[in-house]
């Protein structure tokens, strides 16, 4: 299962998720070859936010104050949380929602004035 991250928790943690739960992300060193960051997955949290919470607190994970608006505000349950649509569940303009996801599952409306413009 492929796995999409969402939300930035800090320069150095993430928070992406897959069809069956939460996943905690950190950032790596950079990589040889490309020079791009990558992320490692360090915990899959399915069960609830208090559990999502101690794992990050476990984990030493810095969490920046619009992240925990954001995951404060989230439904209690990741079954809940994943059942939202998810143009509801990624609010636009909110400072901790990566805007590759915004992008992606904004409403139709929305895509069509982010897309470039190319001239034909």
């Amino acid at each position: 299962m492929a796995d999409t991250q969402f939300l930035r928790l800090s320069k150095k943690w993430a928070l992406a998720y897959d069809n069956a739960q939460w996943i905690v992300q950190r950032r790596k060193a950079p990589g040889k070859k490309d020079g791009e960051c990558r992320w490692a997955a360090v915990s899959f949290v399915a069960s609830n936010k208090d559990i999502l919470w101690r794992v990050l607190r476990e984990k030493g994970a810095e969490v920046d104050p619009a992240a925990r608006e954001y995951i404060a505000a989230m439904p209690d349950t990741f079954r809940e949380w994943i059942s939202i649509p998810p143009e509801k569940r990624f609010k636009v303009g909110h400072g901790a929602i990566l805007g590759a996801v915004l992008g992606s599952h904004a409403p139709a409306s929305k895509q069509r004035q982010d897309r470039p413009k190319y001239a034909a």
